[in-house]
């Protein structure tokens, strides 16, 4: 008798593992109260219900429930991501791109989504922060006219439809140029009134100034008179004087002002007298002497100022630091600055603001002097990670700021660097939406 108590036991207990196996969406119980007082009873009523279990969201957020109006800046929980609305009202939409959803701080562009004065994207190798609202406005076409702002770590790379004036400088295509004319929003070398920086080569369709130098004929012609010399031909009327250009042989005559030297046009930053004439061009002993002009390419020895553009090696540097702009540009931190990138460069010199891409993620300058020490994501209070929404440590985070943290979602409640959301509740709190 007990060996078959034994088992029906056994079987009622493989019974109940089995039906506990079988996956189902609710939870069947009965309550004690139904059965109070009734243990020792042979039978009696229980009343049994179940418990339903809604979709998972981390403590602090909501999941997306179909029956919620959501408007602009609502954050919910979808599907193990934070999503963010960004359009002005929607009922009973899924989140998706193709609904005015996004997962929340992802900054890839998308046409379907609508951005709003101040927004960040990341879009094919440059970073654009919105001027207005905007919608299906491509930021590589829309030009500086449009509603995004390139954010390039240089401010003189040319974009489609940008305004220029006489003497601009901007960079395009590999090249600088200088606009001579006086005004157009022409791409850099599609018409005539384009130079190419350090090209001293005469155009009738510049517009000149004084002190200008030009080559003409195998001669060059310094202009006294620029607006006269606009539109006439070195050496037919007053405004242009011939220079005298000695070629560097060993030495140059008392009291020159240029020369020609291994093809290059140098133009004397004092003239040149006693034993100064005897210094060779482009040496270490010419920086302060001789300046070479007619090149966009680094020199060595030139005298350059802080903002100054060059070509070296194929790449466009601007200067940072004028007491260093004799060492090779890309070699050395604080001298010359690589530029037309968004891609972050140890040897580069940030400001307050720039952004940059490292490790496939977008940050920006919060404090530039500690952001010039060290690559972003590893000094605190110098770069902000802006891609992705769990909580970094070296992020210096704003009051309204939210992030995700130990399986919660935490917005802030004041200023605060490096103070975990879950054990700092004067600098964190949880989201309530």
């Amino acid at each position: 008798m007990k060996k078959c108590h034994k088992s029906i036991i056994s079987t009622l207990l493989l019974v109940m593992l089995f039906m506990l196996s079988l996956t189902t969406n609710d939870t069947f119980t009965f309550w004690a109260s139904s059965i109070s007082n009734a243990q020792d009873s042979s039978s009696s009523n229980v009343n049994v219900g179940t418990w339903t279990f809604g979709p998972y969201s981390p403590d602090g957020i909501s999941y997306y429930d179909s029956q919620t109006a959501y408007t602009t800046g609502d954050i919910i929980w979808f599907n193990g991501q934070i999503w963010e609305y960004n359009g002005s009202y929607t009922l009973d939409n899924e989140p998706s791109i193709q609904n005015n959803w996004t997962v929340y701080n992802d900054l890839n562009w998308y046409p379907e989504i609508s951005y709003y004065t101040g927004d960040v994207i990341l879009y094919n190798e440059n970073i654009y922060v919105a001027k207005w609202q905007n919608t299906n406005q491509n930021p590589e076409t829309t030009g500086i006219n449009g509603p995004w702002e390139n954010q390039n770590t240089d401010t003189l790379s040319w974009v489609t439809g940008q305004p220029s004036q006489l003497n601009d400088i901007v960079y395009y295509d590999g090249t600088i140029w200088v606009y001579k004319g006086y005004y157009t929003t022409s791409e850099p070398g599609s018409q005539n009134d384009w130079q190419v920086k350090g090209d001293l080569t005469y155009s009738p369709n510049f517009v000149y100034a004084n002190g200008d130098i030009v080559l003409y004929n195998g001669s060059y012609y310094i202009t006294n008179n620029g607006g006269w010399a606009t539109g006439s031909t070195p050496g037919t009327n007053g405004a242009w004087t011939v220079l005298t250009v000695p070629t560097f042989n060993g030495s140059v005559p008392n009291n020159t002002e240029y020369t020609l030297y291994n093809g290059i046009f140098y133009d004397a930053l004092q003239k040149i007298t006693g034993g100064k004439r005897n210094i060779v061009p482009g040496s270490a002993a010419s920086k302060g002497v001789w300046q070479a002009i007619n090149t966009q390419q680094w020199q060595q020895y030139n005298t350059y100022a802080n903002g100054d553009l060059v070509m070296y090696q194929g790449n466009v540097y601007e200067l940072a630091n004028s007491a260093n702009s004799s060492d090779i540009p890309g070699t050395t931190q604080n001298s010359w600055n690589g530029m037309a990138t968004i891609y972050y460069n140890a040897l580069n010199t940030y400001t307050l603001g720039e952004y940059v891409v490292y490790n496939s993620e977008v940050y920006v300058v919060v404090n530039e002097t500690n952001a010039n020490q060290g690559a972003p994501g590893t000094i605190q209070n110098a770069w902000n990670r802006l891609t992705g929404y769990d909580w970094y440590n070296y992020n210096v985070y704003q009051s309204g700021d939210v992030v995700f943290y130990n399986d919660a979602v935490y917005q802030a409640s004041q200023q605060t660097l490096n103070e975990a959301p879950d054990i700092t509740p004067s600098s964190w709190s949880l989201y309530e939406n």
